[in-house]
């Protein structure tokens, strides 16, 4: 199903963008010499471009000084190497994504200082803007700069615009081009579907792509050294994220609300960050948290199911946690398959967690090796697992499992460097669990596997 709807979404673009006159902005009146503003010229092209059917509006090379930039239907935005497409300081000018039906299902971080909501237009204000549109791209070899830009007024005080808002559109292509310097999220989407992303470097900023609401998405060949999480956002349906090379100095991938057939393939996270976390201040803070963070609910309550999940072909690196699900109120896990991921230099232990939230029904962990910094020191008898919104020390080394009803793990390896005094697994309210091939290095710890409330594992082979 992956592969049809990756051929489809090709063959779509190649027929929409296969024809069409090219419009440079310097005819409209632009000027790259990185002084002059090109907001109206630039705008004026898309016009012009679209009221004729659609084309090709060409950025040349050159640094263009913009402010909010309106993408309109059939419209190719296409940067050549060595243009630059670059944030005004001036915050006057850039225009809101104003939402035309109800999206507050996809608000998040009710009373925190990340709050942020669909009505919130200071928010969702953007370098570029898309909205209600069909059969449109951003595409070149080019860049985007968002100068990383300062309101005082923004969130956490400091966040600008977002680089780009894609938003009840449907059809979009964005790839070859390089994000610089977000001032907030790079991509920020609502409710899209048949998008691609491919070929696509970003570079410091915050999130990379953030996308809530997507059907039928695809997130390929592209390279992410953010300082937030480099992909996040939820309630997708039939997302593929592969071959991809991930570098956070947050969370690799950071699922906040559901999501029904999700496949992670071929990716390789790193860490630590190449860029710090910019929200860490004089701490400039680069340690990588979790390479998967599969967390409904994570931001605030978002009711729904995680279902259809596929894991597979992974490579991770000196991070915090290789992978972490957690259900929070409202939610439950059907299918969940891992298998064929490879880890190194990992500090936290892989969990499932449910400590505020449903059953997962049905896990498969195959394939899977990976190696730990051990921790000598031992932990109480009746320590507990509390929640937490990120990576942690926990009272095992290995993996911790709670409230799930079936859980298989087939041809694993765990071990750990240096000394290790807690057990490798904690099974808490968990119904049937399979070992088949578990292999796990032995520490201190006279139990290296602690049930609670769970039926004993059984072992195969």
């Amino acid at each position: 199903m992956k592969k049809k709807v990756l051929l489809l979404l090709s063959f779509i673009f190649v027929s929409i963008f296969s024809q069409g006159s090219v419009y440079n902005i310097c005819k409209f009146g632009a000027k790259g010499d990185a002084r002059t503003i090109n907001t109206l010229a630039i705008n004026n092209a898309i016009d012009e471009c679209s009221r004729n059917g659609g084309g090709q509006v060409l950025i040349p090379k050159g640094v263009f000084i913009t402010g909010t930039i309106h993408l309109k239907n059939n419209v190719r935005l296409f940067l050549e190497h060595g243009a630059v497409l670059q944030a005004t300081t001036d915050l006057s000018e850039y225009k809101s994504y104003i939402p035309t039906r109800d999206m507050s299902k996809f608000d998040s971080g009710d009373g925190t200082q990340n709050s942020n909501n669909s009505k919130d237009h200071h928010w969702n204000r953007a370098l570029i803007l898309g909205v209600g549109l069909n059969n449109f791209s951003i595409e070149g070899d080019g860049i985007i700069d968002g100068v990383h830009l300062f309101d005082a007024s923004g969130e956490e005080n400091m966040r600008g615009p977002h680089t780009i808002i894609i938003a009840e559109s449907r059809n979009f292509l964005m790839t070859g081009i390089t994000v610089n310097n977000a001032a907030n999220y790079a991509v920020m989407s609502y409710d899209i579907s048949n998008c691609l992303f491919s070929n696509l470097q970003f570079n410091e900023g915050w999130d990379g792509i953030h996308i809530r609401g997507g059907k039928n998405i695809v997130i390929r060949n592209c390279k992410f050294y953010t300082g937030d999480d480099a992909i996040a956002g939820g309630y997708w349906e039939n997302m593929t994220i592969t071959d991809c090379y991930i570098n956070s100095s947050c969370n690799g991938i950071r699922m906040i609300m559901p999501a029904d057939g999700l496949t992670v393939s071929h990716c390789i996270f790193q860490g630590p960050g190449k860029y710090p976390h910019r929200t860490s201040g004089e701490l400039k803070r680069t340690n990588m948290l979790t390479a998967i963070f599969l967390q409904p609910g994570g931001w605030g309550k978002a009711t729904g199911n995680i279902d259809n999940v596929h894991i597979h072909d992974i490579e991770v690196d000196n991070v915090g946690s290789p992978l972490m699900f957690v259900l929070n109120e409202g939610n439950e896990a059907g299918s969940i398959i891992v298998e064929k991921l490879r880890a190194n230099h990992i500090n936290c232990a892989a969990t499932v967690e449910s400590l505020k939230g449903g059953t997962y029904e049905s896990l498969v962990f195959r394939n899977i090796s990976i190696s730990y910094v051990g921790n000598p020191n031992s932990w109480a008898p009746d320590a507990r697992v509390e929640p937490a919104g990120e990576a942690r020390p926990i009272c095992c080394w290995g993996w911790y499992l709670c409230n799930v009803r079936n859980a298989v793990f087939e041809n694993i390896n765990l071990k750990f460097e240096g000394q290790e005094g807690r057990p490798a697994f904690f099974i808490e309210n968990t119904h049937k669990v399979v070992f088949d091939a578990v292999e796990y290095q032995r520490g201190t710890n006279k139990q290296n596997i602690i049930n609670l409330n769970s039926g004993q594992p059984v072992m195969l082979n």
